[in-house]
């Protein structure tokens, strides 16, 4: 919890009574490696926080498994579009090794967002800045060679190589494992 509380104060205050409210409502789980957060098809009604593990985003297409994106550890993150808009995902998120995992409900989330203006304006904070990366991570990303694109990886997500095997992160980076192993090795 301490940290989940740390990462929020990279943005914003934090007063006792704000933290005290975040604890109670905060739900602390272990998951084991495969479990889902997230199912297609069903409304997400979380956010999460890793403390300790590595998650992933995922879907079908033509009945293969696409790695969208990957979640480091202290980072916030739900399936997004489901959570916001309140409609079925269309992704998967999974856990790729043991981890432990901070939740915390939609309808939570919004009393928090109502009851602590300073809550809320974090919200935003995050939002912009997920908005960001992912909008410089994918800017040049098309015009990129495999190297490249791998090195714009590792620059964002420097840990990834040693918690996602490698035909996710190829996946995510839509290239073959083959080549991945190639543009490694130069």
């Amino acid at each position: 919890m301490h940290e989940f509380i740390k990462y929020i104060q990279k943005y914003i205050s934090v007063s006792e009574e704000l933290k005290n409210v975040i604890k109670n409502v905060v739900v602390v789980e272990d998951y084991e490696k495969g479990e889902q957060l997230v199912k297609q098809g069903k409304i997400c009604n979380k956010t999460y926080f890793i403390l300790q593990g590595t998650a992933r985003v995922y879907y079908y297409l033509e009945g293969k498994d696409i790695t969208n994106w990957v979640y480091p550890q202290n980072v916030i993150f739900t399936s997004w579009n489901s959570y916001i808009l309140r409609k079925p995902a269309s992704e998967n998120i999974e856990v790729l090794e043991e981890s432990t995992v901070l939740s915390l409900s939609y309808d939570n989330w919004q009393e928090l967002y109502s009851s602590y203006p300073e809550f809320e304006r974090f919200g935003r904070m995050i939002a912009e800045e997920n908005v960001a990366t992912i909008d410089d991570f994918y800017k040049e990303f098309y015009f990129l060679n495999a190297k490249e694109k791998y090195e714009k990886l590792l620059e964002y997500y420097p840990s990834i190589i040693n918690r996602a095997n490698l035909g996710h992160i190829a996946s995510m980076l839509g290239i073959s494992q083959e080549t991945l192993s190639r543009a490694r090795g130069k």
